[in-house]
């Protein structure tokens, strides 16, 4: 079990299992300040909307418009993941959804954001540890 108080950010969440250097991360593994994030926003867009209990508004309504032609999938698509992050991840602001065209039917999407003032103040953060050579013989001795 991971004891939340020896993660020493505001900003965090565990680890999910998404692509395979995620899938074989060790249980209890967390991602921490801008992966935690970029997680959030993958999350968001990748739940269908309807299918969080307690929440059925919640994410991103993306299965209506697959199989549509793109004149009108693809402003549907960018409307609805630009709408859902605004909405649903509150520490960043979307520039925009680009939309780029991988092959035949296949579509990835882009999306350009950056941290809210307030929330990158909060996130960057560096721990420095002294390793235990440099420390003097006598304070080791005093811990």
């Amino acid at each position: 079990m991971l004891d939340r108080r020896i993660i020493g950010y505001l900003h965090w969440q565990p680890r999910l299992g998404r692509g395979a250097p995620a899938a074989l991360a060790p249980l209890g593994e967390v991602v921490v300040g801008l992966d935690d994030v970029e997680q959030s926003i993958l999350t968001v867009v990748l739940t269908e909307k309807g299918s969080v209990p307690g929440q059925p508004e919640k994410c991103c309504r993306l299965a209506p418009y697959i199989d549509r032609r793109p004149a009108i999938a693809i402003p549907n698509i960018s409307r609805e993941i630009f709408d859902a992050i605004a909405i649903w991840e509150p520490r960043v602001v979307v520039d925009r959804v680009a939309i780029t065209r991988e092959d035949f039917a296949h579509w990835s999407f882009p999306v350009f954001w950056r941290l809210r003032s307030d929330v990158a103040r909060e996130i960057r953060r560096t721990i420095i540890r002294l390793p235990k050579e440099r420390i003097p013989q006598g304070a080791l001795n005093a811990a």
